[in-house]
């Protein structure tokens, strides 16, 4: 007689397994944006890459970029452009005190 064992606590397990792994609008939403965020970093630091050892090839004195460095310049130059971003609009509150106001996520102008 052949008994069969059964290993670990019981569970019960979803019938419709592929119900339960999709992902839900948001976090699909979210998973498609980081996505396109990494794909526009990596081209990017293709892309600066190439470029910059194009030039290296034709001028001496400038040396070769490897795929850290040019990654590094990328995160370098977008800091850069989120600091500026962000001063300027800090300058646009400064220099009209009170004329926005908060409208869910972002700001519009107070018509009051």
């Amino acid at each position: 007689m052949l008994r069969t064992f059964l290993a670990g606590m019981p569970s019960v397990l979803p019938e419709d397994i592929d119900t339960v792994l999709r992902l839900s609008g948001s976090s699909s939403e979210r998973l498609q944006a980081i996505s396109f965020l990494l794909v526009c970093v990596i081209l990017s630091t293709v892309i600066i890459r190439t470029l910059w050892n194009f030039i290296a090839k034709e001028s001496h004195w400038l040396p070769s970029l490897s795929w850290t460095k040019a990654m590094a310049v990328v995160f370098l130059w977008g800091s850069v452009f989120i600091l500026v971003l962000t001063m300027i609009s800090g300058a646009r509150e400064l220099m009209t005190p009170g004329a926005w106001k908060k409208s869910g996520a972002t700001y519009t102008l107070d018509r009051e």
